[in-house]
C-alpha cells in the first residue's frame, strides 16, 4: 500500500523479515528523528516493489536519493510532528505514515507499509493515525494502487482520476515564452503565497523553504495575462500555481524548457486542467491515466494547479 507522493523523495530490499516478526503484532507509534534513516529505506523499497507491479520506476537508493528522503521526512517532522507515524514490529520499522497542515488543510504525504505486512492491517492503522490531525479539507496525491484507493475512499476521499505525461522532449516543439522570469524565494515569496493560497485555501508556509533548500529553481510571471508560479525540477514541473490559464500554459512551457533529463514528466493532471493537457500534448509527450487525487472537504478551487506530489 502507498501514496506515491513525488519521485524526489522516496520504495523492502533488505526488509526480509522473519516469520516470528511477520507474526508479531504491529505498533503504531510517533516517528522520532533515530527513526528517519530506517522509515526512508522502508519506505524507498516498499514504493520500488509497488512501482514494479503498476508501473512506475524509483530511484536506484544512492546517497544522493537517501538523503532528499531524509530530508524530507525531517521537514514533516519538524513541522508537523503530530501527524508522523512509524509502524513498528518487534522494534523494527515496517512502515511510515507522515500528513502535513497548512492553515486547515490537511495533505498526506506519505503513507507506505513493508511488503511483507501488506494486507495485514498495518496500512489502515497508519491511515487512522495521520488522519489524527485532519481538522478540514484534505488531499491526497495517490498511486494506482488499489488497496490503498479502497482504503482513501473509505475514509471519506472523492477519488478523481489523473494523467500523466512522459517521454522524450522534442525541443522543437518549444514556443518563445514572454513575460516569466527567473524568481526569488525571498523576494517572491509573496506573490507565491497569494496566488497559492487563492488557489488551495493554505498557503504553502515552510514547505517553501523546504523546495529552496532542496535547490529547486523558481521561474514567476506577474503581467496583465495572470500571475503565477513554477518549481522545476530536471525532469518536469514539481509544483505550478497561477490565476489563468494562459498565465499557467507559459509557466509550464518554462518548466519543460527548463529540464535536463532525457525522460520528462508532468504529473497529477486532472480533467480540469485542460490548458496543462493542451501543452504537453502539443510537446509530443506520451499521455495516459496515472494516479489520483484524493479530495475531502472544500479545498479551492485547485486550478490552474499542478500539485507537489509530496507535499501538495
Amino acid at each position: 500500500m502507498s501514496s506515491a507522493g513525488d519521485a524526489d523523495g522516496f520504495p523492502c530490499s533488505r526488509w526480509h523479515l522473519g516469520l516470528d516478526a511477520v507474526n508479531a503484532p504491529v505498533k503504531v507509534r510517533p516517528l522520532v528523528d533515530d527513526d528517519v534513516p530506517a522509515a526512508q529505506e522502508v519506505a524507498h523499497s516498499a514504493l520500488r516493489e509497488a512501482g514494479k507491479r503498476y508501473g512506475w520506476t524509483m530511484p536506484e537508493l544512492d546517497e544522493v536519493t537517501r538523503a532528499r528522503g531524509e530530508q524530507r521526512i525531517r521537514h514533516c517532522l519538524a513541522h508537523d510532528p503530530d501527524g508522523a507515524f512509524v509502524a513498528d514490529v518487534a522494534g523494527e520499522v515496517v512502515g511510515v505514515g507522515l500528513a502535513t497542515v497548512r492553515t486547515n488543510q490537511w495533505f498526506l504525504s506519505l503513507l507506505t507499509i513493508s511488503t511483507a505486512l501488506q494486507g495485514q492491517g498495518a496500512g489502515r492503522q497508519l491511515l487512522e493515525a495521520t488522519m489524527g490531525t485532519l481538522r478540514g479539507p484534505g488531499a491526497i496525491c495517490a498511486s494506482d494502487d488499489p488497496k490503498a484507493l479502497r482504503r482513501y475512499r473509505s475514509a471519506g476521499f472523492a477519488l478523481q482520476p489523473t494523467y500523466e505525461a512522459k517521454g522524450a522532449l522534442d525541443r522543437s516543439r518549444l514556443p518563445r515564452v514572454t513575460g516569466v522570469r527567473e524568481g526569488s524565494y525571498d523576494g517572491d515569496r509573496d506573490l507565491v503565497e497569494e496566488v497559492g493560497t487563492a488557489l488551495r485555501k493554505a498557503p504553502h508556509g515552510p514547505d517553501m523553504d523546504f523546495y529552496a533548500e532542496g535547490g529547486l529553481p523558481l521561474y514567476v510571471t506577474d503581467t496583465p495575462a495572470g500571475r503565477g508560479y513554477v518549481l522545476c525540477r530536471d525532469a518536469g514541473p514539481s509544483l505550478l500555481g497561477a490565476t489563468t490559464e494562459e498565465a499557467a500554459s507559459r509557466l509550464l512551457w518554462t518548466a519543460l524548457a527548463e529540464t535536463t533529463e532525457d525522460e520528462v514528466t508532468v504529473a497529477w493532471l486532472t480533467s480540469n486542467q485542460q490548458w496543462a493537457l493542451d501543452v504537453v500534448l502539443d510537446a509530443h509527450l506520451a499521455l495516459r491515466p496515472r494516479g489520483s487525487r484524493c479530495l475531502r472537504g472544500d479545498l479551492g478551487p485547485m486550478a490552474p494547479y499542478i500539485p507537489n506530489g509530496a507535499l501538495g
